[in-house]
């Protein structure tokens, strides 16, 4: 087993609860540092609830390569493997991450990884999900861009502060779907960018696409279309449309309860008031 105490921590993700035990040194004391602005002595009934078994091991080689998870998933358990371990989780939200543990930082951040796609499945339960994508607030509201890397997110992200919104994230978004609505949450999932937002839950007032051009636009985008893109930045749960029911289900309500757009924008930050007027 790993050297040091073992903790227990529960978090807040504006009003969606996670709870760990049995947390390594290793792990908690980053982990305790990432999420301090979501920290709490009494989470909310957590939508996950997780155990950790950790084992020291020999120093991991070769690159750390997040993408080479491997997923199962049903309506009932998933399953997320990757070389530094793996985690379990049940349709109640309850399981256990095995994760083995070196000198190094490497199995912090798998097991953050492996919370990530515990917690994009679980969401589905609430109509909510992760989305692959930028997100700002304007005005009390939301608005999330969705592509793949380099398509633009952290630059629109980064443009929009510069014009006096404020940035969720420049890469992973946390929707949630529990109320009659679609809010994008405050949540430790950032990326590289240094967000001001805490903790909160802002109404989603438009899912975007890209497009890259002159000034600031936006055009209607087919429900099909919007459904394909949306599917595509779903990561941890999109390979599971075939046995996962509810992937769909999300996907329908978030087209049919939100507006979806191409916007075009440059290295300017004119969007931000064709948003604010939307």
């Amino acid at each position: 087993m790993t050297h040091g105490a073992l903790r227990d921590l529960e978090f807040d993700l504006s009003g969606v609860g996670v709870r760990f035990s049995d947390l390594p040194e290793e792990i908690s004391s980053l982990l305790e540092s990432n999420w301090s602005a979501f920290s709490t002595e009494r989470a909310p009934s957590p939508v996950l609830d997780l155990r950790v078994e950790a084992t020291r091991v020999e120093p991991f080689e070769g690159r750390f390569d997040p993408k080479a998870m491997r997923a199962e998933i049903s309506s009932e358990w998933a399953r997320y493997e990757m070389l530094e371990g793996r985690v379990e989780v049940d349709a109640r939200g309850t399981g256990r991450v095995v994760v083995g543990i070196d000198e190094s930082t490497r199995p912090y951040f798998a097991f953050a990884n492996f919370v990530r796609a515990a917690l994009a499945w679980r969401m589905l339960s609430r109509g909510g999900a992760l989305l692959h994508a930028a997100g700002i607030v304007l005005g009390g509201r939301a608005f999330v861009l969705a592509g793949p890397a380099g398509s633009g997110k952290s630059t629109w992200a980064r443009l929009a502060e510069e014009a006096g919104g404020s940035v969720l994230s420049d890469d992973l978004v946390l929707l949630d779907g529990h109320g009659d609505g679609i809010e994008a949450l405050g949540a430790p999932f950032r990326s590289t960018h240094e967000s001001t937002l805490g903790p909160g839950r802002w109404p989603l007032a438009a899912i975007l696409f890209p497009a890259h051009g002159a000034g600031a636009a936006l055009a209607h985008v087919s429900g099909i279309e919007s459904r394909a893109r949306v599917l595509a930045n779903l990561p941890f749960v999109a390979d599971g449309v075939a046995g996962d029911r509810r992937v769909t289900e999300t996907i329908e309500r978030w087209v049919a309860s939100v507006p979806t757009r191409v916007l075009t924008f440059g290295r300017e930050p004119a969007f931000v008031e064709t948003l604010t007027s939307f």
